[in-house]
């Protein structure tokens, strides 16, 4: 007999990003599993990025339920005079670069007027819609996943009324997430939002978490913690072309945030330039890049080498992963980084493509690195190992006759089918 899990999620197709992917992937596998799923979201989010390309991948025997949702961000947008349709920062890209009155003023309201985050304005409709299918249907849990961590207080509140097992996915950290570290937090609102934090911790039947360090910050609080990696789909990584690039091409794909500006990378950069002739060589950004990134680019002279592109479907994204030579890879710099995993990493490994990264040399994601044969992490301040790799990487393209990939055979554990498999096996224990 099936099981029936209903999931909410904010992040939905067609809005793109990690997020969106890891809940994705999650239903099509389940699905395959013997499990019902039904999916409450908004129908008109605020999402900083969107792939209309995801919803054909959409399982057909899902149950999609879309709500209406108050979205403070729409009004944000107007009185700062964007255009409706804009897309939204995300991750504090933009609002921290040199702040006007009028930011900082916004900057204020949305770090202590709506907590947990602005998203909060779709719960009460949510909540609406899963009570009207909870009185007239069986299901056998709840899933909430956050951000936005607003999400997680209509599990809690479903769980108080109809008993259900109720799963908390986090796919970042909730209080110290590393923006509420640049927002004018007031003391108020920081003893509010951690209240919050330890309330669903405390109450879901099992938390879910995408890296060890999320687990080591959550678990002296949570009944049961499990982590479950994001994972990448082998589907989604297209065949590496064979054809040598004409320029030595280092990518970085996904939003550059300003706390992953590290200079001394430019200058490494901008050092090994100066070292070679005939030089051919691009920097590829693709994706929103936050402006004090694009300063210190120009500030270290690398403006003609640099190509910047905008956001991209998620098969374009890992079309240029494969078909790059180098892909740069950054930590942010925030307290705790060492326990970060990002969403990107695991389809950075599986194209294959040689690292350049950058980050807490000890940490959860430079120990995957390393083990996955993908190179070594390098410390933000560490100039010189930064420039032997960008060094290395280029001679072993010059060197080249074709694009050669990295064996998968030390990544293919982290696939979205065998993370599944692990959800499948936590779903168990509370049905």
């Amino acid at each position: 007999m099936s099981k029936k899990i209903v999931l909410f999620t904010y992040y939905w197709p067609p809005s793109a990003g990690p997020g969106v992917q890891r809940w994705l992937k999650f239903c099509k596998f389940l699905g395959q599993m013997d499990y019902d799923i039904t999916v409450i979201t908004p129908e008109n989010p605020s999402a900083s990025n969107f792939d209309a390309s995801l919803e054909n991948e959409i399982p057909n025997e899902l149950r999609l339920i879309k709500t209406k949702s108050f979205e403070p961000f729409e009004i944000y947008k107007i009185l700062k005079g964007n255009k409706r349709k804009e897309n939204i920062g995300v991750g504090g890209i933009g609002l921290f670069d040199n702040p006007s009155f009028k930011q900082r003023t916004f900057n204020y309201i949305r770090a202590n007027y709506f907590i947990p985050d602005a998203r909060k304005g779709w719960n009460s409709y949510a909540l609406k819609a899963a009570s009207e299918i909870l009185k007239s249907e069986k299901f056998d849990a709840i899933i909430t996943t956050g951000p936005p961590q607003s999400t997680h207080l209509i599990g809690y509140k479903l769980k108080k009324k109809f008993n259900i097992p109720w799963l908390a996915d986090f796919r970042d950290p909730w209080v110290n997430v590393f923006y509420n570290k640049l927002f004018p937090r007031t003391a108020s609102s920081i003893q509010k939002d951690q209240a919050l934090e330890d309330l669903v911790l405390k109450n879901a039947d099992t938390t879910l978490v995408v890296s060890p360090g999320l687990k080591a910050e959550f678990e002296d609080r949570a009944k049961n913690i499990e982590v479950i990696y994001n994972g990448f789909d082998a589907q989604d990584l297209p065949e590496a072309s064979k054809t040598k690039n004409e320029k030595f091409t280092l990518s970085y794909i996904g939003n550059f945030k300003p706390n992953q500006n590290c200079k001394m990378l430019w200058k490494a950069i901008s050092n090994f330039i100066e070292t070679k002739e005939d030089l051919c060589f691009k920097l590829n950004l693709v994706g929103n890049v936050d402006p004090l990134v694009k300063n210190s680019i120009a500030e270290f002279g690398l403006d003609e080498y640099v190509h910047f592109e905008p956001y991209k479907p998620h098969k374009e994204a890992t079309l240029e992963m494969v078909n790059s030579d180098g892909l740069l890879f950054i930590i942010p710099q925030t307290a705790d980084n060492d326990l970060i995993l990002t969403g990107k990493l695991f389809e950075y490994l599986a194209s294959g493509t040689p690292f350049l990264s950058v980050g807490p040399i000890n940490g959860n994601a430079a120990e995957i690195i390393e083990k996955s044969d993908r190179g070594f992490m390098y410390s933000y301040e560490n100039g010189q190992a930064i420039g032997t790799r960008i060094k290395n990487l280029y001679e072993n393209w010059e060197r080249s006759k074709e694009n050669i990939k990295l064996s998968r055979e030390k990544v293919n554990r982290y696939s979205r089918q065998g993370m599944t498999e692990l959800l499948a096996k936590t779903l168990e224990k509370q049905l």
